[in-house]
């Protein structure tokens, strides 16, 4: 015959709540387990939206990496998950490129060093400087286009070989020579500082382009006679021409 258990009212409490502990600890574990489960298995490139397809382009080729890059390190991904993924990522010529040469990439540098050798090997000094050289900034360049372009030529020298004030004089001598009449050389330190007022000449010329180039407003104007091109007086005025009327007559 089952034996009766009586409890206090205190005593249920107790129970129920020693009940309701233990449900809330093991939820907190299998959420736990889920997200360690779901943690193994996050770190691949297979959601990354960047690709490459083997454009021999040095301007491309850092982008990709940079973007790939950048991409391992915010998820999380292993070098070794990092260097079978990077497939994922080709296509075209790339992708042929890379069944062919990835027996020699043993870790994930191999492979980004890989990349940068057969598609964007590095320039020789004198090309750089050649390419910086060979063209001065047309007028309807803007200024920070042409900045940017050119410290992206500058940055492919080996490194430290110039610092920013020889950068700055090897550029200034290149800008449109409405910047150089405003900006002295001597007046500017860092690029920062010639962007700055590059940008308010620019704004400047820009409103003076769409101020209307008619006469000023209440500016006296003088009439020009359309028969004997003199000012003063108009073609019904004209002295000459009447005259002339006369003579004929």
């Amino acid at each position: 015959m089952a034996q009766t258990i009586q409890m206090t009212s205190e005593q249920l409490r107790e129970l129920i709540e020693a009940v309701r502990v233990s449900a809330t600890s093991a939820a907190g574990a299998a959420a736990a387990s889920a997200e360690g489960s779901t943690s193994k298995t996050k770190g691949s490139f297979s959601a990354c939206t960047h690709r490459f397809g083997g454009a021999r382009s040095h301007d491309v080729v850092e982008e990709f990496i940079t973007n790939v890059v950048t991409y391992k390190e915010l998820e999380d991904i292993s070098d070794e998950n990092a260097l079978k993924g990077i497939s994922l990522l080709f296509y075209g010529i790339a992708s042929t490129w890379w069944q062919g040469v990835r027996k020699e990439a043993k870790t994930w540098n191999d492979a980004i060093g890989l990349i940068r050798e057969h598609f964007s090997p590095a320039k020789p000094a004198y090309q750089v400087y050649t390419e910086f050289f060979e063209c001065k900034q047309d007028e309807a360049v803007a200024i920070d286009t042409f900045v940017v372009e050119k410290r992206a030529l500058l940055a492919q020298l080996p490194e430290d070989r110039h610092d920013e004030e020889t950068e700055l004089d090897f550029l200034y001598g290149l800008l449109n020579i409405k910047y150089r009449k405003h900006i002295p050389r001597v007046g500017v330190k860092t690029f920062r500082d010639l962007l700055e007022q590059g940008r308010v000449i620019e704004h400047n010329n820009q409103e003076d382009e769409a101020t209307p180039k008619g006469p000023l407003r209440g500016a006296r104007q003088t009439e020009r006679c359309t028969y004997c091109n003199f000012r003063g007086h108009t073609n019904e005025t004209c002295r000459k021409r009447k005259n002339q009327a006369g003579t004929n007559e």
